[in-house]
């Protein structure tokens, strides 16, 4: 590994986060006009799309052979967690308590992530690491237990619960594409059954509850289309490949941490775009909340 090799990498993790941020703006603002799991749900089936026809290039199917019913069993769970549930949930926080907040809430992946490999893998949880994770949640605590900026009106618990549901949700599809990648499967076909599975799984939801005819107005709204459409471009497609590339490049420590500072990023587009007011409170909490995610990742 070179050292122009891992600038690179470090480079593409952090244009990689900058494009999280602005994807999560874009898709609150579709949002907030037709509808967090709409906006999910197209927007999934708009990737599912993508990646076939990718996967049909590069390895020759548009549906990834060989991975086995079990594997493909896992990996399908693994979508409907991670995709259908937890990006429809985050979603729904952006609207009700703003993405900064909604973001930073879900930091708590990796903590919970962490958790569930401690107690059902038999991973290391080392005390660094346990330090990491105090100091994720006081940073959480900090932020939460702020003045709230916005309008009266809005239930900010509600809000906090559909982000902690979104983190859970994240942490357990993260848990299920292990268990489903252990037989060897590629971390892009995995990607391929993911998406296909939380695809299906938030139609399927809409359909229950008779939402599916704004899902198929949305694509005749150009404004939200190419809202849609820029957000599934610049996140799970271009932030998608830049993340896999900052892997395959620089270590994996560095990397992971700047893929966790969306937050960061969150803070002036917040303000810009959703008049939400940049406290030191907010600026301390923030810190503290990527320090100790990154501390994850970083200490033994």
């Amino acid at each position: 590994m070179t050292l122009d090799g891992e600038l690179a990498g470090k480079s593409a993790a952090f244009a990689a986060a900058f494009l999280w941020a602005i994807t999560v703006t874009v898709l609150t603002f579709a949002s907030r006009r037709i509808g967090a799991q709409v906006v999910n749900a197209v927007r999934l089936a708009l990737a599912a799309v993508l990646v076939a026809v990718v996967h049909r290039i590069f390895v020759g199917t548009p549906w990834p052979a060989g991975i086995g019913a079990s594997g493909t069993a896992w990996l399908l769970l693994s979508g409907l967690l991670g995709f259908a549930m937890a990006d429809g949930l985050g979603l729904e926080s952006f609207v009700e308590i703003g993405p900064h907040l909604g973001m930073l809430m879900q930091t708590l992946a990796p903590v919970l992530s962490a958790s569930l490999a401690w107690g059902f893998l038999g991973q290391d949880l080392s005390w660094p690491k346990g330090g990491a994770i105090l100091v994720t949640l006081a940073g959480i605590a900090l932020v939460v237990a702020g003045p709230d900026p916005r309008p009266s009106g809005r239930s900010r618990a509600w809000g906090l619960l559909l982000a902690l549901g979104a983190a859970v949700g994240q942490a357990l599809g993260q848990f299920t594409a292990q268990k489903g990648m252990a037989g060897g499967v590629g971390p892009f076909s995995a990607l391929v059954v993911r998406i296909w599975a939380g695809a299906v799984g938030s139609m399927v939801y809409l359909a229950l509850r008779g939402n599916l005819r704004l899902s198929s107005s949305a694509w005749g709204d150009g404004r939200i289309l190419s809202q849609m459409l820029s957000g599934t471009a610049l996140g799970p497609i271009i932030g998608g490949f830049l993340a896999m590339y900052a892997i395959a490049h620089a270590p994996l420590g560095p990397v992971s941490t700047l893929l966790a500072i969306v937050p960061i990023f969150l803070l002036p587009l917040s303000w810009v775009f959703f008049h939400e007011p940049i406290t030191p409170r907010a600026v301390a909490g923030t810190l503290l909340t990527v320090g100790g995610a990154a501390g994850l990742f970083l200490v033994n």
